[in-house]
C-alpha cells in the first residue's frame, strides 16, 4: 500500500485516480466511483472528511491497516491511501452491487431463509476479520453489498480498529440503530458487539426496520439503553436467534460458531414462502432542479448522516384486492406514513402562488408547495404528497455527483430494466437540460400493479461543481397533464431563489 500525494496539476487523486461520480455518503465522508489510470481498472475512492488533521491521519491509517490485513472474498480490498494537506482518500476494490438496505427498499423484505443465506456469508467475513484481530464496528444494511452473482461483501471498515488498540473511534460516528448497547454505555467493543450489530442488520432485512428504531437518533439511543428489542413479527424460525444476538448482556450472546450452526439449521429447514406484498420501491429521487433550495452549505451532508437511522416502514397488504384498488395511489411509495407540514413564518420568498406555503425541511433544504401537502421519509428520502396521495415530489438527501448526468440516467434505466423494478416500463423522454453546470432528466411510465399507471419524471442537476441533486415528480398517468402547472411553478420558485 502506497502513501501518495495529490497531483494538483489535474483533477486526479494521487496523480492517477479520476473521480467520476459519488456513489455513497456517510458520517465519515463520501465514496466515489473512480478510474485508476495506471492499472486501468475501476476503483472505489473513499474521501474522508474529519475536522482535526491529527485525528484524520490516525483514523485513516487505523482503517487502512485494519482493512489491508484482511484477505477474504467477503471483505472489500484496500489498494492505496492518498494523503496530503489535510485531505485523505482510501482507494478500494469497486464492487458492482446494491447494498442490503437498497435491496430491501427496492425489492421488499427478505424471507428468513434468504436472510440466513446472506448472514452465513457475512459471518464468514466477520470471523476472518475477528481471527485477524480486526473489529468492524459499523455493521449495518448500508455496509453489506450484494452482487448479482450472489457474492456478499462487507465494506466500510471506517469505524474498525485493531483489537489491541486501547482507544477506538467515537461510537456515535456509527449508526445508532445498529450500535450495541455496551458501546454507548461504556465504549467497550469486542466480537459480541459486532455480533449484536450483525443481528440487528439481519433483523432489518426481514422486518423492514431496526430492532430499536424510533425515527430519530436521540429516541433510538434511549430505546437501545432502556428497552428490549421490538418483537420480530416476520422472522419465522430466525426470530429466536435474532433475539439471542440482541441480548443486552454481551456474555449471554451466542458465539460465532453457534450462530453459524443455527443459521445452517434454518437453511436446512423447509424453504420460506416469500411474503405476498408489494415490494417497497426505493425512489432514486433527488433534490434537484425543480423544488429545492438549500438552507445551508452543509445541510445535505448533515441530512445524509441521519439516513441510515431512518426506518423502512412496512405495512401489511390489504386482505382483498378490492381494498387496494380503493386506496389512494400512495405516490410516495407503498406504506408511507405522511405527516402534515407547517409553513415557515419568516424569510419566505415573495410572490408565492395563492394557496402555497414555504416549508423548511429538518433535513436542511427549503421548498414551496401547495398547502395541505404532507411529508414522509424513508432512509435518505423525503417525500411530499397531496392529501389524496396522487401527486408527490421526493428529495434524496444523499446526492449524486457526476459530470455525465445523461449517462447516469442511461445507466439507471438499464439497471431498472435488468432488475425488473419498473414493470410495464415505457420511456417517454430522456435528455440533457441546458443549465449552467449540467443537468439531465428522464420521463417514463410504469405499472406497479395491473390497475395503476404511474407517470414519473426524474431530474439530476448540478448546483455547484461538487454538489448535484436528484428529484422525482410522481403522479397517476391520467393526472399528469393537470399536474404540469405545479411542476413548472416549483421549478420557477427554485430558479428564483437560487
Amino acid at each position: 500500500m502506497v502513501m501518495a500525494g495529490v497531483d494538483r496539476t489535474d483533477d486526479r487523486v494521487g496523480g492517477r485516480y479520476r473521480l467520476l461520480e459519488v456513489i455513497g455518503t456517510g458520517g465519515m465522508g463520501r465514496v466515489w466511483r473512480g478510474e485508476d489510470d495506471l492499472l486501468l481498472r475501476t476503483v472505489a475512492v473513499k474521501e474522508i472528511r474529519v475536522p482535526s488533521e491529527a485525528r484524520l491521519v490516525a483514523q485513516v491509517m487505523r482503517e487502512a491497516r485494519a482493512a489491508a490485513r484482511l484477505d477474504h472474498p467477503g471483505v472489500v480490498k484496500v489498494f492505496d491511501v492518498v494523503w496530503r494537506q489535510g485531505h485523505c482518500w482510501i482507494v478500494m476494490e469497486y464492487v458492482e452491487s446494491r447494498s442490503l438496505h437498497r435491496v430491501v427498499q427496492d425489492d421488499g423484505l427478505l424471507s428468513y431463509d434468504k436472510a440466513a443465506q446472506i448472514g452465513l456469508q457475512m459471518l464468514a467475513a466477520l470471523r476472518a476479520a475477528h481471527d485477524a484481530g480486526v473489529l468492524h464496528r459499523d455493521i449495518k444494511p448500508d455496509n453489506v453489498l450484494l452482487t448479482d452473482d450472489g457474492r456478499v461483501v462487507l465494506t466500510d471498515f471506517g469505524l474498525a480498529t485493531l483489537g489491541d488498540t486501547d482507544t477506538g473511534p467515537d461510537p456515535r460516528l456509527g449508526s445508532p440503530s445498529y450500535i450495541a448497547p455496551e458501546r454507548l454505555e461504556t465504549g467497550d467493543a469486542g466480537v459480541p458487539s459486532d455480533l449484536w450489530s450483525f443481528g440487528a442488520t439481519l433483523y432489518a432485512a426481514v422486518e423492514g426496520r431496526a430492532p430499536h428504531g424510533r425515527g430519530d437518533a436521540a429516541a433510538t439511543i434511549r430505546a437501545l439503553l432502556t428497552e428490549p428489542p421490538d418483537p420480530p413479527e416476520l422472522a419465522g424460525p430466525l426470530a429466536p436467534l435474532l433475539l439471542d444476538l440482541l441480548r443486552r448482556d454481551p456474555e449471554q450472546r451466542p458465539s460465532s460458531a453457534e450462530v453459524e450452526s443455527r443459521l445452517r439449521a434454518i437453511m436446512d429447514g423447509p424453504p420460506a414462502v416469500r411474503r405476498a406484498r408489494k415490494p417497497y420501491r426505493g425512489r432514486l429521487v433527488l433534490a434537484g432542479s425543480a423544488l429545492l433550495v438549500l438552507a445551508g452549505g452543509g445541510a445535505a451532508l448533515a441530512a445524509s448522516r441521519q439516513g441510515p437511522d431512518q426506518q423502512v416502514r412496512v405495512v401489511a397488504p390489504p386482505a382483498a384486492p378490492a381494498a387496494l384498488v380503493a386506496s389512494p395511489l400512495d405516490a410516495c411509495g407503498f406504506g408511507a406514513d405522511p405527516r402534515p407540514v407547517v409553513a415557515a413564518t419568516t424569510f419566505a420568498p415573495a410572490g408565492l402562488p395563492k394557496g402555497w406555503i414555504w416549508f423548511r425541511d429538518p433535513s436542511g433544504f427549503a421548498l414551496g408547495l401547495p398547502a395541505g401537502w404532507q411529508r414522509s421519509t424513508s432512509g435518505n428520502e423525503v417525500c411530499f404528497s397531496d392529501a389524496q396521495g396522487r401527486r408527490a415530489f421526493s428529495v434524496n438527501v444523499s446526492p449524486v455527483v457526476t459530470q455525465r448526468p445523461l449517462a447516469y440516467w442511461q445507466g439507471r434505466e438499464k439497471a431498472a430494466r435488468t432488475a425488473g423494478t419498473l414493470p410495464g416500463y415505457e420511456r417517454i423522454s430522456m435528455g440533457v437540460l441546458l443549465l449552467k453546470r449540467g443537468a439531465a432528466d428522464w420521463e417514463y411510465t410504469w405499472r406497479p400493479d395491473s390497475d395503476t399507471v404511474r407517470h414519473e419524471r426524474r431530474v439530476l442537476v448540478a448546483v455547484t461543481d461538487q454538489r448535484s441533486y436528484l428529484l422525482r415528480w410522481t403522479a397517476a398517468d391520467a393526472d399528469w397533464t393537470a399536474s404540469l402547472p405545479q411542476q413548472r411553478q416549483m421549478l420557477d420558485l427554485f430558479a428564483s431563489a437560487r
